[in-house]
């Protein structure tokens, strides 16, 4: 996957956008999309009306439960359409069942239903993703554009339903005035060759919809790909790289065109003018690598980039009226009620209906509210009635997280002394990462954490801040059970967590003092327990 090729400007769009863009490329490739999609479901149809001339709304049913199957081609052109290759409908034509090999029965079963294909189809037949790593990927996709995956099933379900109403009413506008049908008996009637003609258009309604269907999803996952992969960011770093390799070469050329002589005065010249222009920096304000790597490592170890703020509630929306605050229909309504006839002999009076409406709909309110408030107040309520749960089976402690062992039979008898030594020896991850799972398996023996395998190690440390700051506060143990954590131990696995994090993940490696640091403050939280 070139995104150099991208055919499509590569930015940050909101889930309506994406699928705005999706429509554009449909339309603008439509014809094709539907050629594919249509060919093999009509060879389909035509086989199921040879073999079950009688049956023909089962054959339609046959059509669209195969829907999944046959979105796989028009998404197949589309995702090369995107990255500029063309794909000619006969050569999509022959990949059918070589796109439809991967996880065919999952989408023909328990897939079938999903409000979210299009969105998800992608993830099969691009990724190759199937099992667990199908599940994570959909998990980490679905974070911010399921529910818009959502409505576009819901859109595409109700366009064709309008469209096929729509296909009818033309034709029966062609229809002379001159030509009298009485189409009462022709529907009631239940004739094979009217029900066949009917689900022949609604197969052309499905062929139409489906090229904006299915390339508006594969929009909609490509704007998400573009959010978390930074594929914007990325492009504009290689054309940075290209334009930097074009320059070089223009350069040489010059260069390559210059006398000896030339060249020689132009680097005098430039030589005299650096000499002159740029001041002598001063020794004092002068800042290491080393120092600067600090100054850095400060900075991100302060609160300021570890602070997170979750806000939520119920808002009104603003709504800007002229006349009145409340909708029209709505004083309608309370007109009517107020201003209707009453006649308590006319079976019509819609007065008991109207009562019975309104006191269902508040007694499911006042239920509704209740169980807010019972969920949202749950720890409160739990805490004032001393309500503790017991906890029948001591949870079993992991044995790796992050990939690092944590049991406590894989440290070695001297931590400190392990670690130094392989620092000394250059193994620096080897050495920081024993540092880090040994404070690991500690606080999970020692102090009772329950560190479960979807936290990162930031969430970890802030367990333990957590910890710290509140003591009262327990996770479902009890309160006797949870040894206190002190303020030096929170900021030992605070730092010692920034450094880890980055030596392994941006290959940065602290200083020699500032381990020995570490592995001083690790005795004195330790040492007892080792």
């Amino acid at each position: 996957m070139e995104l150099s090729n991208l055919a499509v400007h590569a930015r940050l769009r909101s889930p309506w956008e994406s699928i705005d863009l999706g429509i554009a490329l449909a339309r603008r490739h439509w014809w094709p999309l539907f050629l594919v999609w249509l060919l093999p479901a009509a060879l389909l149809f035509a086989a199921c009306h040879w073999l079950l001339p009688d049956s023909p709304n089962w054959s339609l049913f046959l059509i669209w439960w195969l829907k999944p199957a046959f979105d796989r081609l028009p998404l197949f052109i589309a995702s090369r359409t995107l990255f500029g290759e063309a794909v000619s409908v006969l050569g999509a034509l022959k990949q059918f069942f070589a796109q439809n090999r991967r996880d065919w029965f999952a989408w023909l079963t328990w897939r079938r239903l999903s409000a979210t294909r299009s969105f998800d189809l992608p993830v099969t037949l691009l990724e190759q993703s199937s099992g667990a790593a199908r599940a994570a990927r959909i998990g980490v996709l679905h974070r911010k554009h399921a529910s818009a995956a959502t409505w576009l099933t819901l859109t595409g379900f109700h366009l064709e339903t309008f469209l096929l109403m729509a296909l009818l009413g033309l034709i029966y506008l062609f229809i002379p005035e001159q030509v009298q049908i009485d189409w009462i008996p022709l529907f009631s009637s239940g004739a094979p060759w009217f029900e066949w003609g009917i689900n022949a258009f609604y197969l052309l309604v499905m062929a139409a919809v489906a090229p904006f269907y299915v390339v508006g999803g594969f929009c909609l996952y490509i704007g998400r790909r573009i959010e978390l992969e930074g594929w914007d960011i990325e492009i504009q770093f290689h054309r940075l790289r290209d334009r930097h390799q074009r320059e070089q070469k223009q350069r040489a050329r010059q260069a390559s065109r210059a006398p000896a002589a030339a060249q020689l005065l132009l680097l005098c010249a430039v030589a005299v003018t650096t000499a002159i222009s740029i001041p002598p920096a001063s020794a004092a304000s002068a800042e290491t690598p080393v120092q600067a790597r600090e100054t850095i490592d400060e900075v991100l170890a302060g609160d300021d980039f570890h602070q997170v703020e979750e806000v939520s509630g119920w808002r009104l929306k603003e709504i800007e009226r002229k006349d009145s605050e409340f909708p029209e229909w709505l004083i309608a309504l309370l007109e009517w009620l107020e201003n209707r006839p009453v006649d308590s002999d006319s079976e019509s009076d819609w007065g008991p209906f109207i009562g019975l409406l309104i006191e269902i709909l508040l007694w499911a309110t006042a239920a509704g509210l209740l169980a807010y408030l019972l969920w949202r107040y749950r720890e409160p309520i739990r805490r004032s009635l001393q309500l503790r749960r017991q906890v029948e089976q001591k949870k079993a402690a992991p044995e790796t997280l992050f990939g690092l062992d944590v049991r406590q039979s894989s440290l070695p008898a001297d931590v400190c002394a392990e670690v130094l030594r392989l620092w000394q020896s250059g193994d620096q991850r080897a050495s920081l990462g024993l540092l880090y799972r040994a404070t690991l398996s500690h606080l999970i023996e020692s102090y009772q954490f329950e560190f479960a395998d979807h936290l990162t190690e930031s969430e970890c440390a802030q367990l333990v801040q957590l910890r710290q700051q509140h003591p009262a506060q327990s996770t479902g143990q009890a309160e006797a059970q949870l040894r206190p954590v002190s303020a030096a131990l929170s900021g030992f696995v605070h730092q010692l967590t920034t450094s880890w994090q980055q030596l392994a993940y941006a290959h940065r490696a602290p200083e020699s003092a500032r381990v020995q640091i570490l592995c001083d403050q690790w005795r004195e939280a330790f040492g007892r327990d080792h």
